[in-house]
């Protein structure tokens, strides 16, 4: 008996070491959802202010403007989060990803995305808005000259 004692701990402890981390992440998603699940949750409109996305982008810098309008008063309402993915599909390999920088415009409810496309072709720019109160999601393509 005492010398099984070892193997059951080293067994244990091999167990744990190697459970999945999605597990984990499956309970913290599962708290999540239920301690929001009180809140009604409304989707906003994500409108792109400029550039026009059917005119061409040069290659390099570019700001984009975003206007997150109220779904309730279609009115421009300031968020709390602001998510933005920025990335050109590339055929056969991962697609190449600019980083994106977001900030408040001086009108409420508007913000500036600074960004680099730095090759020729189709940009896709993902838009998110992750708030408490309200949430929403809008995709972009620009042709990169």
């Amino acid at each position: 008996m005492i010398k099984l004692l070892p193997l059951l701990l080293t067994l244990s402890f091999f167990t744990i070491a190697c459970s999945t981390p999605e597990e984990a992440q499956t309970e913290t998603q599962t708290e999540t959802a239920s301690t929001t699940s009180g809140q009604q949750i409304e989707s906003a409109t994500i409108n792109l202010v400029s550039p026009n996305p059917q005119e061409a982008v040069k290659m390099g810098d570019n700001t984009l403007v975003v206007e997150v309008i109220d779904p309730q008063t279609q009115k421009p309402v300031a968020v709390e989060n602001l998510d933005v993915n920025v990335s050109m599909p590339m055929e056969g390999e991962e697609d190449m990803t600019s980083m994106a920088k977001i900030e408040p415009d001086a009108q409420p409810g508007r913000y500036k995305i600074n960004t680099n496309f730095g090759m020729k072709g189709k940009w896709n720019v993902v838009t998110q808005v992750k708030d408490p109160k309200v949430n929403g999601q809008a995709n972009y393509t620009f042709d990169v000259k």
